[in-house]
């Protein structure tokens, strides 16, 4: 576990891997313990979100980095060692610092770097697990879906447009009528099966003119699937530190 205590300009991945580490744990602190009114706070799952995904976005890169080095595969136009390496996507050379779409990122590793290159890896890392986790690949177009270049959780409204109602925690009621709000309340605290609370705008005759709803859990599937990648990329890459790279 060298890596954890050298300078980053002696990591052979640049840094990537110890810093997607910190991004992490950070997530990891922040699911753990919630902040005073935290149940209440808008967009309060956001952060956490976003600390996840880039967590993944840059083992990927790491270990992208580390495969091509310590396997001597060279990039289409450039040596292993190269500091400022491109790789194929969509048949399309990219520089690899640039590239955000992790659904990309993790295509180019599994496909390009890991189940070609198996038998290698099992002969010179054999205490290493190298294979694909097909379930890791499942999840991959889940989180994709949403945020496939790093803004979904960065900002309230991104050009996924149709999709950013969905991770507000503050929603509109449907309803046009008393008895139709009574009811969307009630079914609101049905699914919640936790306290929840509602926002309703009435005119000068006390008329209801809107409505507004608390969703205590938004995009539950992506949330989880960001856990699940982001803690299994945690473990690939320290598993890849300390076998394929004797630590370093």
């Amino acid at each position: 576990m060298n890596y954890l205590f050298t300078a980053i300009e002696m990591h052979p991945d640049k840094g990537f891997g110890i810093t997607a580490e910190s991004y992490f744990r950070s997530a990891e602190h922040l699911r753990e313990n919630k902040f005073e009114h935290y149940e209440i706070t808008q967009q309060a799952e956001m952060p956490q979100n976003f600390l996840y995904r880039h967590s993944i976005e840059l083992y990927l890169k790491s270990l992208i980095i580390i495969f091509h080095k310590e396997l001597q595969i060279n990039y289409p136009n450039e040596s292993f060692e190269s500091d400022t390496p491109e790789i194929l996507i969509d048949g399309k050379l990219k520089k690899l610092y640039t590239i955000h779409y992790i659904d990309k990122l993790y295509e180019y590793w599994l496909n390009f770097l890991l189940l070609p290159n198996i038998e290698i890896l099992n002969e010179i890392a054999s205490k290493g697990d190298w294979r694909e986790v097909e379930e890791i690949s499942i999840l991959f177009p889940v989180i994709s879906k949403y945020d496939q270049d790093s803004s979904y959780f960065r900002y309230p409204i991104t050009k996924n447009s149709p999709l950013d109602n969905e991770k507000y925690t503050m929603q509109k009621f449907k309803s046009s009528s008393i008895d139709d709000f009574v009811k969307e309340v009630q079914e609101q605290k049905t699914i919640n099966n936790k306290p929840t609370f509602t926002l309703l705008i009435v005119d000068g005759n006390n008329n209801i003119t809107d409505g507004y709803k608390h969703i205590r859990n938004t995009l539950v599937e992506v949330r989880d699937a960001l856990q699940k990648v982001a803690h299994y990329f945690y473990c690939i890459h320290t598993m890849t530190r300390i076998t394929l790279c004797k630590g370093f």
